[in-house]
């Protein structure tokens, strides 16, 4: 459920910690929570459950949290790490604004995408469709390279023909919107 600042002021009074303080304080855990890899996984999935509501995406964008998102696809390897740091791409991609800063701030994110587009599990796969979809609701160049690019099409086509009606729903889509 989306928020407002109206349902905010709300549910934390007037003395409540605020949204940007708190966030604030979850990133500063997250980077000071070196070795504890727990931690850190459960500091992405909240950043990555923040993502999900538009009135978050001033405070994400000031605290840099798309980088952290980014450096997360790039550092880890396991697969939860991924997972959070797709969904919270995933949501933030959708707006245009959160959509140009992941271009720009990486410019080989398709080339990521695309990859987790072919992982073995389900929800990295979700994430990594829906994100591409985003990028090119808001950029002609990305839709034209995925146009180009056979194998996705052949991968698309395998997942629409999926006994999960989600990924074959979502592939059905993906064809439908992107690739016609």
């Amino acid at each position: 459920m989306f928020s407002t600042p109206k349902s905010l002021q709300r549910r934390t009074g007037p003395f409540g910690v605020k949204r940007l303080e708190y966030l604030k304080q979850l990133l500063n855990e997250y980077e000071h929570t070196s070795t504890n890899n727990e931690n850190k996984l459960q500091l992405l999935a909240n950043f990555a459950n923040f993502s999900y509501d538009p009135i978050n995406y001033i405070y994400l964008r000031q605290l840099n949290i798309i980088d952290l998102f980014l450096d997360c696809l790039q550092m880890h390897t396991d697969d939860d790490f991924v997972h959070y740091a797709l969904a919270g791409l995933c949501n933030m991609s959708a707006d245009k604004i959160n959509n140009q800063l992941i271009l720009e701030k990486n410019p080989t994110i398709l080339i990521c995408l695309i990859k987790y587009l072919f992982s073995n599990r389900f929800d990295i796969v979700i994430n990594s469709m829906l994100t591409l979809m985003f990028l090119c609701d808001y950029n002609e160049q990305i839709k034209n390279e995925l146009r180009q690019r056979i194998e996705i099409r052949q991968c698309l086509e395998k997942y629409s023909q999926s006994k999960d009606i989600r990924l074959s729903n979502m592939a059905k889509l993906f064809l439908q919107d992107y690739f016609s």
